[in-house]
């Protein structure tokens, strides 16, 4: 918040957006990168993006076979690139990573 004085009289301005505003922000950001992370993880079990405050805190659970034999630090990589545009443009201040790679647990006997 700014305080702004002419003379006798002061003028408060508020800076944060209204907080109808932000909610509506940080539902399309979530549903953004949702659909991100969707499309480029497509026969995924599980992707699901958490808001996890301040409409730029997020975090990522996927679930895909093309983990499968990576190193945590491999599986990430993939999220960073999916989410590449997102994170260049401020929608994503924080992000964790949860990831984890599909495992047959049928098998022919």
């Amino acid at each position: 918040m700014r305080v702004y004085q002419f003379r006798h009289i002061r003028v408060l301005v508020s800076l944060a957006p209204s907080a109808g505003w932000a909610a509506t922000m940080r539902v399309v950001a979530k549903e953004r990168l949702q659909a991100i992370l969707e499309k480029a993880f497509p026969d995924a079990p599980e992707v699901l993006v958490i808001d996890r405050g301040g409409g730029d805190h997020f975090e990522a659970r996927v679930t895909d076979s093309s983990f499968n034999g990576l190193s945590m630090i491999d599986q990430h990589k993939l999220i960073y690139k999916a989410l590449a545009e997102p994170w260049a443009d401020g929608t994503i201040h924080e992000l964790r990573i949860r990831t984890k790679g599909v495992t047959d647990t049928g098998g022919a006997s």
